[in-house]
C-alpha cells in the first residue's frame, strides 16, 4: 500500500489491512474527539457505501478525554456521546506487540465484550481492530478532524463566535493577557497551531454596552466540526487564551472539559452573513497544495534541460514526477466535493430565497420612500481616531501578505433601518453562498472570509474579514467595486456618511468613508494558518493541482504552466 489515506484504507482487503495493522506503531493515546468510519466489508465493492451508512446512522467516532485515560463514543446521526471505555497502552490480541487497548469490560454493560485496539498507520490516522469475546470482527479507522482532506469529502468552512462578558474587577489583566496572546501567535501560531482545522482566529475587547461591561469575543473559520474545536478550547490549559476565557463571567473552573464546551456553546452567535473565498477548500488542502508547488518547482530547478522541451511533454514530465512520489500521488486525484448533505442543504438554499423574494417586491416603493426621509434627518460622525488608537491599530498590519479588519457599531434606532439591515444581510449572505462562492466578492478577490454578526438583541454589529494586501487598498477595492453593496449594509449604522436611496453616496465620500471605518475598527490578536499565501496563491495550487488530473493539449499546457 504506496499510500495509506482513509480512500486507500477503505479500498484494502482485510489481509492489507491485517498487514499495514502489523507493521504500523501504536502511536500516542489520542485525545479529543476523533472521526470514525466502520470498515465492515473490507475488499468489496460495497465497503464504501456500507462505511457511509454506519456513519450517517449508527456510530461517528470517539472522543478521549484530554487526558487520554477513558473515551466515549459518538451514537447516532447526531453524534451523541455514550458507551465508555478505558483507554491504556496495551498488548495486541493480533501479534502481542504494543498498541493502544481501548476496553469495555469494565465501563459498559452493552459492550462488556468488546475490545479495540489501534496504531497509528499515518499522520493523525488510526487503524483499529475490534475483538468480541476475543473474536477479532471487524475494523475501523479514527482520524483527527479537519485531516486527511484528499481523501474525504471537502469540509464546508464554518464559522465560530463567541461572545462573554468580562468579570468586573478583571478588566484591567486583559491587556497583559492580550499581548502575551499576541506574542505567542505571532512566534509560533500560540495556541492555535496545534488545533486542527482553523483558518483564522482572532481575539478581541467589545467595548460595554449600556451595562457598562466590557466583552470577550473569540472569532475563529473553521473547516472542522465546532464540537471537535470547541474540545480543543477547553482542553487549553496553562496559555494566555485559558486564561482570557477565564475571566469570563461564569467560566467553569474544572478539570474537565465537559462543563467549558457547554458553557462555551451557550455563548455562541451566529452570523448574520458570511463570505467564504471559496467554500470546500479546507485546511489541509491547501498546505498540501502549497507543499505540492513547492515540489514541483524544486523538481524544475534541478533539471536544467528544459529549454527546447515542448509544453505537453514539461507537463507530462511532471505528471510523472508527482505519481513516483507517495507523498504527492494523491495530486493525481481531482479535489472532493463537498459533502452531499451540505450541497443538498445549500441547493434548498438556492431556491428558497428566491421563491419568497417576489413577496417582499410590494413593499419596496414604500419602504424606500422611509429610507429616504430617515436619511434626510441622519447625522453622519465626524470622529477621528488619535495617535495612540492609530499606532495600535497599525501595529500588526502589513506584517505578513494577510491582515485582518474587526470594525462594530451600533445599528440606528428604529423598525425601519432594522428591517432593512436583517433584510439585506439575508440577501447579501445568499449571493455569497451562490454567486460569490467560487473565489471572489463582486469582483474582489482579495478577501479570505468575512462575516456581519449582530450583538445586544441587534442593536450592534460586528464586521471582521481577513484580506490581503494593506487596509488602504482593501477600502480603495471596496469604494470601487463595492460602494452601493457597502452602503445597503453600513449606512444602517449610526454615524456613517449620508447616503442617497440606500446605495448611493456613503462611501463615495472617500475620506469620510476611510474615517469612519478607522474610528469603528478595532485592535485584535490575530492568527492565520497560512499568512504568506494570498487568496491569488491558494487559487493558483488549486489550479496547479487541478492541470495534474488529467491529460492536456499544448495550449492548455501552456496556460498551466504559467501558474508556475
Amino acid at each position: 500500500m504506496t499510500v495509506v489515506d482513509e480512500a486507500a484504507l477503505l479500498r484494502a482487503t482485510h489481509d492489507e489491512l491485517d498487514r499495514l495493522f502489523r507493521a504500523s506503531p501504536p502511536g500516542e493515546v489520542p485525545h479529543g474527539p476523533m472521526d470514525g468510519t466502520a470498515v465492515l466489508a473490507p475488499g468489496t465493492p460495497v465497503n464504501r457505501l456500507v462505511a457511509s451508512l454506519a456513519r450517517s446512522v449508527a456510530w461517528r467516532g470517539k472522543v478521549f478525554d484530554p487526558a487520554g485515560r477513558t473515551l466515549a463514543n459518538r451514537i447516532g446521526p447526531v453524534g451523541v456521546t455514550a458507551i465508555k471505555a478505558v483507554v491504556a497502552p496495551g498488548h495486541s490480541w493480533v501479534d502481542g506487540r504494543e498498541c493502544v487497548v481501548i476496553d469495555y469490560s469494565k465501563t459498559s454493560l452493552v459492550a462488556h465484550g468488546v475490545r479495540d485496539e489501534i496504531r497509528l498507520v499515518a499522520k493523525d490516522l488510526y487503524l483499529g481492530v475490534v475483538w468480541l469475546w476475543r473474536r477479532r470482527v471487524g475494523w475501523f479507522l479514527l482520524r483527527r478532524p479537519g485531516t486527511g482532506a484528499a481523501a474525504s469529502p471537502s469540509p464546508h468552512q464554518i464559522p465560530l463566535t463567541i461572545r462573554a462578558p468580562l468579570r468586573q474587577g478583571h478588566e484591567g489583566d486583559v491587556p497583559g493577557l492580550l499581548d502575551e496572546l499576541r506574542k505567542g501567535v505571532d512566534s509560533d501560531g500560540g495556541p492555535f497551531r496545534d488545533m486542527a482545522g482553523v483558518h483564522f482566529a482572532r481575539v478581541f475587547v467589545l467595548p460595554p454596552d449600556g451595562d457598562g461591561r466590557e466583552s470577550l469575543i473569540y472569532m475563529a473559520e473553521l473547516d472542522t466540526p465546532v464540537l471537535a474545536h470547541l474540545h480543543d478550547l477547553a482542553a487549553a490549559r496553562g496559555d494566555a487564551l485559558s486564561a482570557l476565557l477565564g475571566l469570563c463571567e461564569e467560566y467553569p473552573e474544572t478539570r474537565t472539559a465537559g462543563g467549558r464546551v457547554r458553557w462555551l456553546r451557550d455563548h455562541e452567535i451566529p452570523p448574520a452573513a458570511t463570505y467564504v473565498h471559496r467554500t470546500g477548500r479546507s485546511l489541509a488542502r491547501i498546505r498540501d497544495e502549497a507543499r505540492l508547488r513547492e515540489r514541483i518547482e524544486q523538481f524544475l530547478d534541478e533539471k536544467p534541460e528544459w529549454t527546447g522541451t515542448g509544453e505537453v511533454a514539461v507537463h507530462r514530465a511532471i505528471r510523472d514526477f508527482v505519481a513516483q512520489q507517495p507523498d504527492l500521488s494523491w495530486a493525481l486525484r481531482p479535489a472532493a466535493p463537498t459533502a452531499v448533505g451540505h450541497r443538498l442543504r445549500e441547493a434548498a438554499h438556492l431556491v428558497a430565497v428566491p421563491a419568497v423574494a417576489p413577496l417582499l417586491l410590494p413593499a419596496v416603493p414604500a419602504l424606500a420612500a422611509l429610507i429616504r426621509l430617515k436619511e434626510l434627518r441622519d447625522e453622519p460622525e465626524h470622529a477621528t481616531v488619535s495617535r495612540a488608537r492609530l499606532a495600535e491599530l497599525t501595529q500588526q498590519e502589513d506584517t505578513r501578505v494577510q491582515n485582518p479588519f474587526t470594525a462594530t457599531g451600533y445599528v440606528k434606532p428604529g423598525p425601519v433601518r432594522h428591517f432593512t439591515l436583517r433584510t439585506v444581510l439575508y440577501g447579501l449572505d445568499w449571493f455569497n453562498r451562490h454567486v460569490y462562492a467560487t473565489g471572489g466578492l463582486a469582483g474582489v478577490r482579495t478577501i479570505h472570509f468575512a462575516r456581519w454578526v449582530y450583538l445586544d438583541g441587534g442593536r450592534r454589529l460586528v464586521f471582521a474579514s481577513n484580506y490581503d494586501g494593506s487596509l488602504e487598498s482593501y477600502m480603495d477595492d471596496f469604494i470601487d467595486k463595492l460602494s452601493a453593496g457597502l452602503n445597503a449594509v453600513f449606512s444602517n449604522g449610526a454615524g456613517y456618511p449620508r447616503t442617497r436611496w440606500l446605495l448611493w453616496g456613503g462611501a463615495r465620500d472617500e475620506q469620510a468613508f476611510k474615517s469612519y471605518l478607522r474610528a469603528h475598527q478595532l485592535p485584535a490578536v490575530w492568527y492565520s494558518a497560512y499568512g504568506d499565501l494570498s487568496a491569488r496563491n491558494i487559487d493558483d495550487n488549486s489550479a496547479l493541482r487541478d492541470g495534474l488530473t488529467r491529460d492536456l493539449d499544448a495550449e492548455a499546457a501552456r496556460s498551466w504552466l504559467a501558474l508556475l
